[in-house]
């Protein structure tokens, strides 16, 4: 049986992202990277996979009152990103992982 962490790892060596979207569907990028094995991996664990991507750890940081100020994203990112051993692999290099579901979505508002 996988685990949401390997399966996680699995598209990782694949060279896939998984994000969670707002409406509940998984961008899986870029599909052509997907084997049926990991196509059918990604279906049979959407929910879970889903759950992972967007719980929140005990270090979450609090919402931004205003999402344009990026100093505030910023800090929001790092104080998230120092706290966390997930986020802290990934920074590191697309070899060692993929953010955890809050530091991605933090990481993808600082860059906007």
């Amino acid at each position: 049986m996988a685990t949401v962490q390997t399966i996680i790892e699995s598209l990782h060596k694949a060279g896939v992202t998984v994000t969670p979207e707002a409406d509940g569907r998984l961008l899986v990028k870029p599909a052509s990277h997907l084997t049926d094995e990991l196509r059918s991996l990604v279906r049979q664990h959407k929910v879970e996979l889903l759950s992972w991507l967007t719980s929140e750890p005990e270090n979450a940081p609090e919402p931004i009152a205003d999402p344009a100020a990026w100093r505030e994203l910023a800090t929001a990112y790092h104080v998230h990103h120092f706290s966390c051993h997930v986020c802290i692999a990934a920074g590191r290099s697309s070899r060692f992982g993929l953010r955890c579901g809050v530091g991605a979505a933090l990481w993808y508002a600082y860059n906007q």
